[in-house]
């Protein structure tokens, strides 16, 4: 059950719904969805799942697997383009995310607007889970704006990973996903020299 209540809290936050309003809808308090949500309710019956799958729209398996697709804006046009695909350790030293547009031997069809996107294919360094295996490929598009709670890809001199962002007023916080992994603090003012963030906008899962 790691990680459902994140899980809820996507989804409800998604369609625009406070805790309240899930509640009326699945027959689940209020404060057993802030419990679940916050990490404090553990040993979850499959009928209170259900519930609040049925109040959130979604199916069962939808809400035990993160959603594999996060990307909110969809394509101006509905016209696939073939983007790089890219291993961790080609883009450790990069300065300028154009050079990746090299022959990497490797290409798959996107919907993505961006010039420079490409396709981050998952290795162990990166695993993240339960969200994301091994061969996944996350989709990086460097034009995209990165907003709070947003699935990232950052990478600094020391280290890369995946996490999710959240702001603070004068710093940020990435939230490394996969487990015992702490949180790393940045100031804001530090972010241009310390620490490249990108936003994830699609995970495609492997075949």
């Amino acid at each position: 059950m790691e990680n459902i209540g994140g899980r809820i809290k996507y989804y409800r936050e998604q369609l625009g719904l406070s805790q309240l309003e899930l509640s009326q809808k699945s027959d689940v308090s209020q404060a057993s969805i802030a419990r679940i949500e916050t990490g404090k309710q553990l040993n979850l019956k499959r009928n209170t799942i259900k519930k609040l799958a049925d109040g959130l729209g979604i199916s069962l398996s939808e809400l035990m697997e993160f959603p594999s697709f996060v990307k909110e804006e969809k394509a101006p046009y509905n016209v696939t383009r073939m983007v790089p695909v890219v291993k961790p350790k080609n883009i450790e030293n990069i300065k300028n995310f154009k050079s990746l547009h090299i022959k990497t031997g490797r290409h798959e069809p996107s919907f993505s607007s961006d010039k420079n996107a490409f396709y981050l294919l998952i290795t162990s360094e990166l695993i993240g889970e339960p969200i994301i295996d091994l061969e996944d490929l996350i989709l990086i598009e460097p034009s995209e704006s990165i907003r709070e709670k947003d699935m990232v890809f950052y990478l600094s001199s020391k280290k890369m990973g995946i996490g999710i962002i959240h702001y603070y007023p004068e710093s940020f916080i990435i939230q490394p996903l996969g487990q015992n992994l702490l949180p790393l603090l940045f100031k804001k003012a530090e972010k241009k020299h310390l620490i490249k963030i990108f936003r994830i906008s699609e995970i495609k899962k492997k075949k």
